[in-house]
């Protein structure tokens, strides 16, 4: 009888390639959101407003690594999710920090819908659990809330939160493409089947 590799081992593989993915594109988003800091203050005249993006940006680049390592610890905290909704996070859900996730990953979740619904139902075929593409631990939701959570003691005002949102969405979520491209040909290989290749099978 042909058995197909432990879902636990590919999905635990495939998830830490994510994270190691979006370590490099987040490392990037922080470079390019120093440059639109330092752009706004030189446009702004308000000398207040000039010394807060100064002092984002300074704080920033001082707590960039402890940033990226918060992010990089809730994304792996999220492994457990391909295989029980039942888990606890580690961060307790905020209406705010989700209203803001929702808006920042609305436009990749609406571009990448087929790639991340092919990996949900593979993901359900390997494991047997109901899989939402709209709740994956590795979808543009719980990628965008793992970050705002990262961030979460940072002091924003309104210009600099639609920096954050415009330039974490054209750095880090529209580039997902290739990754969850990767991430679906990792299952499909697995032997995962999607619902319509199963639907396809039986007609055969």
């Amino acid at each position: 009888m042909d058995q197909k590799p432990d879902p636990r081992k590919i999905l635990a593989v495939m998830h830490q390639r994510v994270i190691g993915d979006l370590l490099n594109l987040i490392d990037g988003f922080y470079s390019n959101i120093e440059e639109a800091l330092f752009e706004l203050a030189f446009r702004n005249k308000d000398e207040d407003q000039q010394r807060r993006c100064f002092d984002l940006m300074r704080e920033l680049r001082y707590r960039r690594s402890n940033l990226i390592e918060m992010f990089a610890k809730h994304m792996h905290g999220g492994l457990k999710g391909w295989f029980s909704h039942d888990f606890e996070p580690e961060v307790e859900e905020d209406p705010e920090f989700t209203r803001l996730a929702a808006s920042m990953a609305k436009k990749c979740s609406a571009h990448f819908t087929t790639l991340l619904q092919n990996i949900a139902e593979r993901a359900a075929y390997g494991t047997c659990l109901y899989m939402d593409r709209a709740n994956l631990p590795i979808g543009p939701f719980q990628i965008a809330y793992n970050f705002v959570v990262s961030c979460r003691t940072l002091e924003f005002d309104e210009q600099a939160i639609e920096i954050v949102q415009e330039l974490f969405g054209r750095f880090v979520l529209d580039r997902m493409g290739g990754v969850y491209g990767d991430c679906n040909r990792c299952l499909e290989q697995a032997g995962y089947f999607t619902r319509r290749e199963l639907d396809l099978a039986s007609i055969a």
